[in-house]
């Protein structure tokens, strides 16, 4: 499966660092572990935390209760890497309504969900976490006829 480019679009937000990733300090690097079903809410949270800083995604969030809707992203998730089957529904429908987006939006979500997980995780857990939100970001894509950056 081909990988989104992680680059951002040359433009003066991705100059100005958005997309930075919180990382809690007394994670090193070789502390880091794989990802398990308990830590997805963490990295999803960090990874929306920082979606929330991010000029390029943020309108497309800011009328959505993160608090409210994290159990469904983390049970999407959860569903998705370890088959636990907590999420039923369709991930797809709201980006139906989600007016401008482009390549370069999920280009920057998958760079920044790559950010979060690396900063904290490493494995095969983590590795096919990347793998699914690439496959994710270039299935929405197609689905409302974007054309995936590098295709």
């Amino acid at each position: 499966m081909r990988k989104l480019p992680i680059t951002h679009p040359p433009d003066p937000i991705a100059r100005a660092g958005a997309g930075s990733v919180h990382v809690d300090p007394a994670t090193r690097a070789d502390e880091r572990r794989d990802v398990r079903d308990e830590d997805l809410h963490d990295i999803l949270t960090a990874f929306y935390d920082t979606i929330e800083q991010d000029p390029l995604l943020a309108p497309y969030f800011i009328d959505l209760d993160m608090d409210a809707h994290m159990p469904r992203i983390v049970a999407f998730w959860s569903t998705m890497l370890f088959h636990t089957g907590r999420y039923s529904g369709n991930a797809f429908r709201p980006h139906m309504s989600m007016p401008g987006l482009t390549a370069a939006h999920f280009a920057r979500w998958v760079a920044t969900l790559e950010r979060t997980i690396d900063a904290r995780h490493t494995g095969e857990s983590a590795e096919r976490m990347k793998d699914f939100a690439h496959r994710i970001a270039i299935s929405m894509q197609l689905r409302l006829g974007i054309t995936p950056a590098g295709v």
